[in-house]
């Protein structure tokens, strides 16, 4: 009697019928009765059963008290689930997400964007967006869960609303919403990340530590600073596009992840020319992998290829640069310490963009800071020369900075 006391004054309930349950409660004037499901199936009235169906319309109740209940999250089967006039924002996203055919790694991406608005408070009320009407949103809430969250950068906002726009421009088109709201979200500044190369003496430090580790690791991150692919290329090399007799690596597959694709960021082959210490780790390897075909670089822990970056960084990067007290950078950034490498051999900003599979106006973006260093010094002693050249020739006195 008393629990059932506390129910009504909640204004929730648990109704027991023959074979089932079903649950009473009301959200923003909209009176919802869904079938407790498990598996697909009604939850029978059981004594225990009807027992956690009396703390779950409690539990429920709170929810929608504070503002925080989901019927996605509790209800997910339930045909009361997405019905038009009672669609809520996070219901809409989830059947948006259903229906958007991308790459999984784009997927990702959506889902995070999914996750991130159906949570974001949005109001006066500290509602999180998901439980809204997705007929009552407005522009401000929108806005308010942004600056809800301070601490993300400008890139990650413009992710977040990219999916909000496409999620929102479909319901345009079925006429759940007369506009488009995310249009009117201004875009957020964001600067690209600048590279951060190790130093020469970092990276060879760091080649010698995972000498003294294991075999595959020593060669999977010495061929990485000496060849510059990006990870999807490392992980997706294939024995069958090594040229040892040209001294070539053909990239044709990526691998993102866990799924191998045959193609590349660019959708074209490339050919990446093999220096001397890239080859020599490519040889060491052969001698492990080469054999079973297949891909060159495999977890030694169980002798499988690398499905992610996640496992390599946990296991041994991450260790590696605590052990040698080098501060922390992803190794994305072997990548950029091999093409300011080759720019501080003087090798010509052509060569160095295709090698890295950029354009030139990528990598001079890029690669800037490093092209006007040594480099500066390098051209205006040229000047110098030529000008002392020709000041002697004039019988002229030599120039003091030819000296």
């Amino acid at each position: 009697m008393n629990q059932m006391s506390r129910m009504n004054r909640t204004s929730g309930g648990v109704e027991i019928r023959d074979t089932s349950m079903r649950m009473h409660f009301t959200v923003e004037g909209t009176r919802y009765r869904p079938t407790l499901m498990i598996d697909g199936e009604a939850l029978p009235p059981t004594p225990a059963n009807i027992k956690y169906a009396n703390r779950l319309i409690i539990e429920i109740c709170e929810r929608i008290r504070t503002g925080t209940f989901s019927m996605m999250e509790y209800f997910p089967d339930s045909d009361e689930v997405g019905a038009s006039t009672e669609l809520t924002v996070e219901a809409w996203l989830l059947r948006w997400l259903k229906m958007t055919r991308v790459e999984t790694s784009t997927r990702r991406g959506y889902v995070g964007g999914v996750k991130f608005w159906s949570r974001a408070r949005c109001d006066a009320k500290d509602r999180p967006m998901g439980t809204l009407a997705l007929r009552s949103l407005k522009l401000s809430h929108i806005l308010m869960a942004i600056a809800g969250r301070p601490e993300l950068c400008g890139k990650t906002i413009n992710n977040y609303v990219s999916v909000l726009r496409q999620a929102l421009a479909l319901a345009v088109t079925e006429k759940l919403l007369p506009t488009n709201l995310a249009e009117g979200v201004p875009r957020a500044k964001h600067q690209r990340q600048p590279a951060n190369p190790f130093s020469r003496d970092e990276s060879e430090a760091i080649i010698a530590e995972a000498a003294l580790i294991e075999p595959q690791i020593h060669n999977y991150i010495e061929f990485w600073f000496w060849s510059g692919l990006r990870t999807s290329k490392m992980n997706g090399l294939d024995w069958r596009y090594v040229d040892f007799y040209g001294d070539v690596i053909s990239i044709e597959r990526v691998l993102v992840c866990g799924e191998e694709k045959d193609r590349t960021k660019t959708s074209e082959a490339r050919l990446v020319r093999l220096n001397s210490r890239s080859r020599a780790a490519l040889q060491r390897q052969r001698a492990i992998t080469a054999l079973a075909g297949g891909r060159v670089f495999q977890d030694p822990r169980h002798g499988k290829p690398w499905h992610s970056e996640e496992a390599f960084l946990r296991v041994y990067w991450s260790r590696i640069l605590k052990r040698l007290g080098i501060r922390y950078r992803r190794p994305y950034n072997m990548r950029h310490s091999y093409a300011t490498s080759m720019l501080m051999a003087g090798m010509t900003p052509a060569f160095c963009a295709k090698q890295l599979g950029h354009t030139v106006e990528m990598f001079l973006r890029i690669y800037t800071k490093w092209i006007d260093g040594n480099q500066n010094d390098l051209e205006m002693a040229r000047l110098e020369s030529a000008l002392g050249v020709s000041v002697a020739t004039a019988g002229g006195s030599a120039s003091p900075y030819s000296r």
